[in-house]
């Protein structure tokens, strides 16, 4: 009999549970016993079964174990059965020998049984790398860890991250950075490991060592986060600061001007803290904790650190790596052959001291090297630490060199090169040690070298001199500028000898001919150059050859090739900047200098830096260089006219003839002309002899009170006493005359300009106000220019005043064609921009500041989608806000201004005004250009980056010297903006704002009497915020045509009750008011009326009736004017006519039968009778009921034939 089969389940039950517990758990055992499957119990887990059976956690945990090992079992038997092919299924080739006949194949030759084998990649592979994996996890555990000695370091502790890795297939197929994977495992070991007082931030921070340390993680994220965009944390300090760009400073120079170029060299500040810290006393108890804690070195290890290997290993150099940061061997420095040299300098071994390694060893002989005396463990460094200043200085050059990515001796050169040009400005405390100003030059450098691809050597001679020492095989920079060109020539040498800054007509200096050769420059070139570097170094007509003064040349020339533009285009642009004394800052001995409000001329980093941005700038707004140097240059005037001009000058003499002011003129609009009288004789303020209209200043209401008043003296000068009559009557004829004139001689001017200088009419009669004249001293100029003057002024040497001019317009033409600028702009800018906006007291100055801030407003139009009369008026709106304002209008207009802002440039509000709030103004509301340029920066750093406002002015305005909770901020929000995709800005159409404010206006009537005394409209205002709070002591503002309402503000409640008093005219209107820089709304629609109730006919304003009769079949005219009692029109009212005649078969007949009033009050009407007969008249107002009775008029009768 066969024994009934247990299945495996029942037999995994019975083996973790006893009987007593089967019957505890009497729901499991019948579910499997019942035939239930093992699957549904597997997914359910512990909680599963807890919940469902009343297992005991630890008891599920048990069955779960066995039971997850049979799922396994029987799913792989599972999948291994349904991947099982028959034997007998072979395939075979469906063309071919082999198709034909049996032939040998690899099924039939080795049976390899395809379906007995896992999937491939499979995790349960005998080959995959999880089998690999936890084989060489046993093989460590049984044969590796087992065999160790004391002393042993188990794997699980030192990762102690690893026992808790899931195994799956996206842990073993999955691509991940090497970075996902270091960051877990590091994680999990400081986590487990550290100290619980310990803050992992702080232990980064103040650990010096190994030397890559100090490690200061929101300084990474911020610098990380500003290369991103392809900028330096330097960068957005200057975005956002409001003096910037620094060449439009009198001194090249602001207060953050340095805080920038520290972020720009890229250093934190901790890394800048270990650098610029003052030497350390050298103290035993001081020394021994300042090798601990830089070295590692403790107990008495640090005296260890002479010998080389100890030092290598604590420092991570190779030997050679140390050769080189010592300059010895391989790297020593070479001697310029042709430079003659102090006799107390003579050559004596290595001089590394002098080149190479200059900074470590202070200059100071005999320099450091290395004893190779003995085997190689042996050998030495040739100083003891017991004196600390060179292995202190050692310590921060290696970090620095790390720190930078460059050679040794290209980061010493950049050092001594600063400390060498702070020394020239002031003899610092430490002379030999790393100040804040060398870290400013590095932050140049930096900037130089991302921006333009510097070399540091280059970048030390712009600061300092011309490197004389090569290294190793490399020649110096000298040699290699300047004696590279092979041995057919004779080299430049450096013996102090002298060469002619402008040699001869004819004369070849050798040395002129070198500096041109090297250069690569012309002798024009050379010419300008050497003019100025003689100025600079105080040199007369001889300049020496020595370093100070070769440098200076190759300083001049580099420096203005790496930007990018001439040599003579840098020269030109720092005169321009700042004049001589600019110039001679790069072309003398540059100097790095602490700011002080003594000092005129910048030092050489601001002038580097200023240079650069002013060459940025052109290239962002697509302007060439020698253009706009051209536009700022003082004026050169040409003293023989070109064709154009030539063309201008005729054209305006064939034109002008007709439109001048003469004495035809006069009497051909019947002005009086007497024998001998010449009118222009009396009309010298008026009018000169030629005819030209003088040029007014004057309103043109004034100006023409202003010309009545000639005119009518004139008219009594030149005609004797007139009655009043005839003095009005010619005086009108003669103004009419004059006026014509005027406009005439505008238009011929008008005309020629605009062909002239390419622009439209209205902008070039703009730019020839610009230029500071007038259409008056144009034309004036012209006629005087006679043709034999106009020859003597061709050979003339002398500039003609009138070419200065055109010359001037000639620019200013090209400077409004380039910017594109309106007739709106340049009026504005002429009438209040020029001071309102830069700031500029000269109207009429053309300067880089001008053009750089008229660049800015154009910059402005292309940033809107926009009229770019809604920003003129803006900046109009602004600088005409009241000096003194209430709290409440000074909030509303902030947040006008800031909504208006937002609206032009279609930003977000929030970003607007985040901007606004720190652009330094008194009442936070942006007037100026200098501050708009600030928000258009932020805008378009902001749409670059995706990084908002706020962020930007946190990375910004980051402090030089530590503050951990600026920087954490600022690197958390920076955090934030990183990212794949750009954040797109917000945009103010997105945005709903709540309007600013609530207006309301109400009118005690709608109608008034016109010059009526007293009568008035009393129109009430009512102002409330958007919290619908009253807005107190805001000033509204009125505009009205046919009255007057006075400007006044609201009261405590809000509210402002104003008079409408009305003027002479009757009409209909509708009041406009507004507040500052909020656009206006309409008060309710007036009526200017006459008095109705006074409306009379008065008799001297009716017509006269026919006093003979009035012959049959004609009409007569009639008309009354009607007027009320304070002389006004009744105008468009109705007017009643009636006849009346003894005869009562007599008719009269009107023309037409209902009458109105027209416009001037006027009533008319044609009246005739076909009976004929004596009427009388009548003409009744409907409005008054006042009636006027004309005298009878008598009509014939038709005759009977």
């Amino acid at each position: 009999m066969n024994e009934p089969v247990i299945r495996p389940v029942e037999q995994l039950l019975s083996q973790v549970f006893d009987a007593e517990q089967r019957k505890t758990y009497a729901d499991l055992s019948t579910y499997l016993e019942s035939g239930g499957s093992i699957f549904p119990l597997v997914e359910r887990g512990v909680r599963g079964l807890v919940r469902d059976y009343q297992l005991q956690p630890e008891d599920a945990q048990a069955f779960l174990r066995r039971a997850n090992a049979l799922a396994v079992f029987v799913r792989r038997q599972f999948i291994e059965h349904t991947l099982r092919g028959s034997a007998t299924q072979l395939t075979r080739p469906d063309s071919g020998l082999l198709s034909m006949v049996n032939g040998p194949s690899f099924e039939q030759l080795f049976s390899p049984g395809f379906g007995d084998l896992c999937p491939p990649q499979a995790l349960e592979s005998i080959a995959s790398p999880v089998a690999y994996l936890i084989e060489l996890l046993r093989w460590i555990r049984d044969w590796i860890f087992a065999e160790a000695k004391e002393g042993k370091l188990d794997l699980h502790d030192r990762r102690q991250d690893l026992k808790r890795l899931q195994v799956d297939f996206s842990a073993v197929h999955q691509s991940i950075s090497a970075l996902d994977i270091i960051v877990p495992v590091l994680e999990t070991f400081i986590e487990e490991n550290k100290d619980k007082d310990t803050d992992l931030e702080d232990a980064l921070i103040t650990a010096r060592y190994p030397n890559g340390l100090p490690y200061y993680q929101h300084w990474v994220t911020l610098d990380f986060a500003a290369r991103q965009q392809g900028m330096s944390v330097g960068n957005f300090a200057h975005m956002v600061d409001l003096a910037y760009p620094y060449f439009l400073q009198p001194e090249a120079w602001d207060n953050d001007a340095g805080r920038a170029l520290s972020h720009a060299s890229r250093l934190g500040p901790y890394q800048r803290e270990l650098l610029t810290q003052a030497p350390t006393p050298d103290v035993e108890k001081e020394r021994e904790a300042y090798y601990l804690h830089n070295f590692g070195a403790g107990n008495l290890d640090w005296q260890n650190l002479n010998q080389v290997p100890f030092f290598g290993e604590r420092t991570r150099l190779s030997a050679q790596d140390l050769e080189a940061l010592l300059s010895i061997r391989e790297f020593a420095p070479t001697r310029s052959a042709h430079v003659t040299y102090a006799a107390s300098a003579p050559l004596a071994g290595d001089e590394s001291q002098l080149s190479g390694s200059v900074y470590l060893n202070a200059a100071e002989s005999p320099a450091l090297s290395i004893n190779f005396n003995g085997a190689a463990l042996s050998h030495r460094l040739t100083e003891d630490p017991v004196r600390i200043d060179r292995y202190e200085r050692m310590n921060r050059k290696l970090r620095l060199d790390q720190w930078l990515g460059l050679p040794p001796e290209q980061v010493d050169a950049l050092l001594v090169a600063a400390i060498n040009a702070e020394k020239r400005g002031k003899s610092p405390q430490f002379p030999w040690w790393i100040s804040t100003h060398t870290v400013h030059a590095v932050g140049l450098f930096q900037s130089l070298r991302e921006r333009y691809d510097c070399p540091a050597e280059d970048f030390a001679a712009f600061i300092d001199d011309l490197s004389l020492y090569g290294r190793g095989p490399v020649l110096s920079l000298f040699d290699r500028t300047f004696n590279s060109q092979g041995s057919y020539r004779q080299p430049l040498l450096l013996d102090k000898g002298l060469f002619t800054v402008l040699p001869g007509q004819g004369v070849t200096d050798l040395t002129v001919s070198q500096l041109c050769s090297g250069l690569n420059i012309d002798l024009q070139t050379y010419a300008y150059l050497a003019v100025v570097i003689a100025r600079a170094h105080g040199l007369g007509d001889q300049l020496t050859r020595t370093p100070e003064v070769i440098s200076s040349f190759y300083r001049l020339v580099k420096l203005p090739r790496l930007l990018g533009i001439t040599p003579v285009e840098g020269g030109l642009m720092l005169t321009l900047l700042g004049g001589e004394n600019w110039l001679n800052g790069l072309a003398g001995k540059p100097r790095i200098i602490e700011r002080s409000d003594n000092d005129s001329v910048p030092d050489a980093l601001n002038l580097i830096y200023a240079l650069h941005s002013c060459v940025s700038w052109c290239r962002e707004r697509d302007l060439p260089v020698q253009w706009v140097l051209q536009q700022v240059s003082p004026l050169q005037a040409l003293a023989v006219a070109s064709e154009a001009e030539r063309s201008l000058f005729e054209q305006l003499r064939n034109l002008l003839p007709s439109a001048l002011f003469s004495n035809a003129g006069l009497q051909a609009a019947g002005v009086p002309l007497q024998p001998g009288l010449d009118w222009l004789h009396f009309l010298g303020d008026l009018v000169d002899a030629s005819g030209l209209i003088v040029n007014s200043s004057l309103p043109e209401a004034d100006y023409l009170n202003f010309a009545r008043e000639k005119l009518d003296q004139a008219i009594k000068d030149g005609l004797g006493e007139v009655d009043a009559d005839t003095l009005a009557s010619i005086g009108e004829r003669m103004l009419n005359v004059l006026l014509q004139a005027r406009e005439a001689q505008v238009s011929v001017a008008r005309e020629c300009l605009t062909v002239y200088t390419g622009l439209d009419a209205e902008r070039a009669l703009r730019v020839l106000s610009w230029a500071q004249s007038s259409v008056y001293q144009l034309l004036s100029q012209v006629l005087e220019r006679a043709e034999r003057e106009a020859l003597e002024a061709r050979a003339s040497e002398q500039p003609d005043p009138l070419l200065s001019l055109l010359a001037d317009l000639r620019r200013r033409s090209a400077v409004v064609s380039k910017l594109d600028l309106s007739a709106r702009l340049l009026e504005d800018f002429l009438q209040y921009g020029h001071k309102a906006w830069i700031d500029q007291d000269d109207r009429h100055l053309l300067s880089m500041r001008t053009l750089y801030y008229l660049s800015v407003l154009t910059r402005a139009f292309e940033l809107s989608q926009q009229p770019a009369d809604k920003l003129l008026d803006y900046l109009r709106q602004v600088h005409a806000l009241p000096g003194s304002i209430s709290v409440d209008a000074l909030r509303l207009a902030q947040q006008a201004a800031v909504q208006r802002l937002a609206a032009f440039f279609d930003w977000s509000v929030q970003e607007v005004r985040e901007c606004v709030s720190r652009v330094g103004a008194d009442d936070a509301i942006l007037k100026t250009l200098s501050q708009l340029d600030l928000l258009m920066r932020i805008r378009v750093l902001a749409e670059h980056s995706g990084m908002d406002a706020l962020t930007i002015f946190l990375l910004g305005t980051l402090p030089e010297t530590v503050d951990k909770s600026a920087y954490a901020i600022a690197a958390e929000r920076a955090l934030l903006s990183i990212s794949e995709t750009l954040t797109p800005l917000v945009s103010f159409a997105d945005e709903v704002p709540e309007p600013l404010v609530s207006m309301t206006c109400t009118v005690d009537k709608t109608e008034v009497v016109a010059n009526k005394p007293a009568d008035k409209i009393v129109l009430t205002v009512t102002l409330k915020d958007a919290a619908d709070e009253a807005l107190k002591g805001v000033y509204v503002y009125w505009q009205t045509t046919l009255g007057t309402v006075a400007t006044s503000a609201t009261d405590a409640d809000g509210v402002l009750k104003v008079d409408y008093v009305p003027g002479k005219v009757m009409g209909r209107e509708v009041p406009l008011f507004w507040l500052d820089l909020i656009d206006a709304q309409q008060a309710p629609p007036l009526q200017v009326l006459d008095d109705s109730a006074t409306l009379d006919f008065p008799p001297s304003m009716m017509a006269q009736v026919p006093v003979d009769p009035v012959p049959a079949g004609l009409e007569v005219e009639l008309y009354a004017s009607l007027r009320d009692n304070y002389q006004n029109p009744g105008r468009h009212r109705p007017v009643r006519w009636n006849g009346e005649s003894k005869d009562p078969s007599a008719v009269l007949v009107f023309r037409p039968v209902q009458s109105q009033t027209d416009a001037q009050g006027v009533t008319r009407v044609f009246v005739s009778s076909p009976t004929g007969g004596e009427f009388t008249i009548t003409a009744l107002s409907d409005a008054s009921n006042r009636m006027v009775e004309f005298d009878a008029i008598t009509f014939l009768a038709p005759t009977t034939r």
